[in-house]
């Protein structure tokens, strides 16, 4: 491949899918250790990308605010994605990947001017891509590994797979000196729940979330068994679900949610010798900071979506007996006609089992 000079990424997905793609940005910014090397992403994954020491810069383009100003000064809006669009332009990209599944972006990029685009050919939507990889949906292996058949396909060789997302000291010690001020003590273990997920599947979210009840069970009963620490996090939407869990789980508990931006969640997940979660964005920012997880997956392929890569330390738990899951397939959740058997018959035990193994484990590093 000629030697780009100025390169973007592009990817308008949630949490997870951006962690995802950090070792493709480490992989390129390997391969052109000189270039310019900006991102595109989201309002919500904009403090993950600003974080990574690979990228120059990074574009927002959240849809949703502009939505809402288009309803209230139309005008606005479309200075602002005007502007967005202008500022791209300037930057005078020759290569673009593109991570979007769609058409939408390497449409514009190709009107902005960038000879090559990169991506995945879903459901013969590549069609303004220059370099397109054929893809029925990331299936089969997990999205890292897509990424990894993708730059294969241009020249570049992705070896170092890990996720990544720094911390600083600073704010290592800020969280922390947080903690300590709620009372944690260092001397026990400190348990993350984060049983709802925040508002990244929309009006989805309830088909993906264990039942509050089995959070509950194994915050108690950690706190029972280790003299575990329960530290509950999530967004304000998620007010109502953690409360409820908090006071279940009663004085063990540290209710957060609300309370921490994202950075700072990053932050306090330093201290946390072992994190509970739905399958989502969160799970995998705990992997990123190489603290065990336990996640429990519904609908959702773990092999696909799960944690990366999947180690003792980071432990999936799901009914491997229900020959309907996983059935989320093309970026679909069918309708379930066996009212989420998957994620409501799923025992706090197992859960538990996965715990202490996880537990076990990280005691042995």
């Amino acid at each position: 491949m000629h030697e780009p000079r100025r390169m973007l990424i592009v990817n308008p997905f949630g949490i997870g899918d951006v962690l995802f793609s950090t070792p493709l940005i480490r992989a390129v910014r390997r391969a052109f250790p000189q270039a310019y090397l900006a991102y595109l992403c989201n309002r919500r994954t904009e403090e993950i990308l600003r974080r990574n020491p690979h990228l120059n810069d990074v574009f927002i383009y959240e849809r949703d605010e502009l939505v809402a100003l288009w309803k209230q000064r139309t005008w606005s809006a479309v200075r602002a994605v005007v502007s967005l669009l202008r500022a791209i332009k300037r930057r005078r990209f020759d290569l673009a990947i593109d991570l979007s599944l769609g058409e939408r972006y390497s449409f514009l990029l190709k009107c902005l001017g960038v000879r090559r685009r990169i991506g995945f050919d879903y459901r013969r939507r590549g069609r303004f891509l220059t370099h397109r990889l054929t893809i029925d949906g990331y299936r089969d292996r997990h999205v890292v590994e897509h990424y990894v058949q993708l730059l294969r396909s241009i020249g570049i060789t992705l070896r170092d797979r890990h996720l990544e997302l720094p911390v600083s000291e600073a704010g290592r010690r800020a969280a922390q000196e947080r903690l300590r001020q709620l009372g944690l003590n260092p001397g026990h273990p400190t348990v993350g729940l984060i049983p709802a997920g925040g508002v990244s599947w929309g009006l989805q979210a309830h088909f993906r979330r264990w039942p509050q009840e089995g959070f509950v069970a194994v915050g108690s009963s950690l706190s029972a068994r280790y003299g575990a620490q329960i530290l509950i996090f999530g967004e304000s939407a998620d007010e109502a679900v953690c409360t409820h869990i908090a006071e279940g789980i009663g004085s063990a508990a540290v209710n957060l949610v609300g309370k921490t931006t994202l950075g700072e969640f990053v932050d306090c997940l330093q201290s946390c010798d072992v994190v509970v979660s739905n399958d989502g964005g969160p799970v995998h920012i705990a992997a990123s900071q190489d603290v065990p997880t336990v996640s429990i997956f519904g609908p959702v392929d773990p092999d696909v979506y799960g944690p990366y890569p999947l180690s003792e330390e980071h432990r999936v738990v799901f009914r491997s007996d229900l020959p309907c899951r996983p059935c989320y397939h093309r970026f679909k959740l069918p309708p379930c006609p066996y009212e989420r058997a998957c994620l409501h018959e799923l025992a706090a035990d197992d859960v538990l089992s996965a715990c202490d193994a996880a537990l076990t484990a990280h005691q042995r590093r």
